[in-house]
């Protein structure tokens, strides 16, 4: 008569079944994780040329969110498709508020709005002034300060954050009148603070690279295991 023998799984095999498994999950594409992202491109200017514009596409989707233009001797902004501006509540249109770091953007903010439809040509600096529209805002020329934005892609939509410095004086020589040099949004589409480029912890998608090296790694573990099983005497 043959006899069974069962063999208790150690600690060590125990949480190597579960590494496998979690590498499963981790890899199955399932995984969302969530973080600030920066946007490639940035930074970006009106042209230096008249009447002419440089369209903003935030995330790279193909969708362009914002269109920086120049205008004869004026500088403007539009917003586009879902792209919208935080504005100050006090304003009825053409609103790009000058936001303080750590102020969060999102869906309800105290003091600010986004316009339910797009603004058309938010002048941002005129000759050798701060635009019209700007510059009851809080914003002068040479200055570098924050704004708060929203966009969408597909059905989605995201909260960001930028920095945009106005020229210090009138300049037709180069991207004219100012730049947007920073702009970071959360993938989640969460709120976010202006300032964060980190956001909070949340789970990792390995790359490509990593899941074959943890599958390799998973199977390796499975293999050990199976060389341990106790054959029936």
């Amino acid at each position: 008569m043959s006899t069974t023998v069962v063999k208790t799984k150690t600690i060590v095999e125990k949480l190597a079944l579960a590494g496998g498994a979690a590498s499963l999950a981790l890899c199955s594409g399932n995984v969302v994780e969530g973080a600030i992202i920066a946007s490639p491109n940035v930074p970006i200017s009106p042209p230096n040329t008249n009447s002419n514009s440089n369209l903003l596409d935030v995330d790279g989707d193909g969708t362009n969110d914002f269109r920086l233009i120049n205008q004869l001797y004026n500088a403007s902004l539009t917003e586009l498709n879902g792209g919208r501006f935080v504005a100050p509540n006090s304003v009825g249109s053409d609103g790009f508020a000058k936001l303080s770091n750590g102020f969060v953007v999102g869906p309800t903010m105290a003091g600010h709005k986004f316009f339910s439809s797009a603004q058309d040509g938010i002048t941002v600096t005129s000759y050798s002034i701060t635009g019209s529209d700007v510059g009851a805002q809080g914003w002068r020329m040479g200055d570098t300060g924050f704004f708060g934005f929203k966009f969408t892609s597909g059905a989605n939509t995201y909260y960001g954050w930028g920095e945009v410095v106005l020229d210090s004086q009138y300049s037709s020589t180069v991207g004219y009148g100012y730049t947007f040099t920073k702009l970071y949004y959360d993938n989640t589409g969460a709120a976010i603070k202006v300032g964060d480029t980190t956001g909070g912890p949340g789970p990792v998608i390995p790359e490509p690279s990593t899941c074959a090296l943890t599958l390799l790694a998973a199977g390796g573990v499975a293999a050990y295991r199976s060389r341990r099983k106790v054959p029936a005497a």
